[in-house]
């Protein structure tokens, strides 16, 4: 699995119906500017505001369609887990690649409870499967030993763990030799590769792909990086609503991906 992946918008109509055509323009612009690795129906593609019937049509598309030497991640996550189950089921018969886990949001289940999740969702795929920790946006926080145990179960297919809570925490975790442990998103990410992650899931790399690309790999591989300017552009996109900037950065370019669903407009 690539150590950097960019998490990209989902394409709606103006009346907010889903324009999944617009998912090839985004991911060749990207390709064409260095980016491999894909993550639709993240956080900064509106999951939450899709059905799930909704987010099966994009796999359908994803089916449907070529996309050459790029790495395709699908988000998944549903307050019930017979509605995760149904989407993880559809992306075992798809084209993608990997599946990114989220705990499910607002109801903060119990640490045991959540190990209990994974392990009956990890039963319906033969993917490689990231586990996502937002406790910011779930309420829920994985907690370190939690972690521990789910590896210690010998998963042959949980392979990355996406953080965004404090990710010194995982120093002695005891993790398996291919094991990622990407930095959720952007915001003081060449400090939390210093402090322990190896991956980056990136939104910041939509509008700047190559500089994203170019400073995780010079801080992985302990290269000079100018801080100031990359914190910057972080900055820049990151500021109010992230995913709002990096809708009109695409229709300005003539990438048509509409406005986000509403509330936030």
């Amino acid at each position: 699995m690539k150590h950097l992946n960019v998490a990209i918008p989902t394409p709606f109509h103006d009346d907010e119906s889903l324009y999944v055509e617009g998912f090839k323009p985004v991911i060749n612009h990207l390709k064409e500017n260095g980016i491999e690795s894909f993550l639709v129906s993240g956080t900064t593609g509106e999951q939450h505001s899709m059905s799930i019937d909704e987010r099966m049509e994009i796999i359908d598309y994803f089916n449907n369609q070529q996309f050459q030497g790029v790495e395709l991640i699908f988000g998944v996550s549903a307050t019930r887990t017979k509605e995760v189950i149904k989407l993880i089921r559809k992306v075992e018969d798809s084209v993608f690649h990997s599946v990114l886990l989220q705990f499910p949001p607002y109801i903060k289940p119990t640490q045991q409870q959540a190990i209990h999740y994974v392990n009956e969702l990890l039963e319906h795929t033969t993917k490689n499967v990231v586990l996502y920790n937002n406790p910011s946006r779930t309420g829920f926080d994985l907690e370190v030993a939690s972690l521990q145990t789910l590896i210690n179960q010998s998963h042959p297919h949980l392979v990355g763990l996406k953080e965004e809570s404090d990710v010194k925490r995982h120093n002695n975790t005891q993790l398996p030799d291919n094991f990622i442990l990407f930095a959720g998103g952007d915001i003081n990410f060449p400090a939390k590769i210093i402090d322990g992650c190896n991956g980056l899931s990136s939104m910041v790399g939509n509008v700047y792909p190559k500089e994203i690309k170019q400073a995780f790999y010079d801080i992985v591989e302990k290269r000079e990086v100018n801080l100031h300017n990359i914190t910057q552009l972080i900055n820049e996109v990151t500021s109010n609503q992230a995913i709002v900037h990096i809708k009109n950065h695409y229709n300005s370019l003539g990438i048509k991906v509409g406005r986000c669903r509403s509330p936030i407009i």
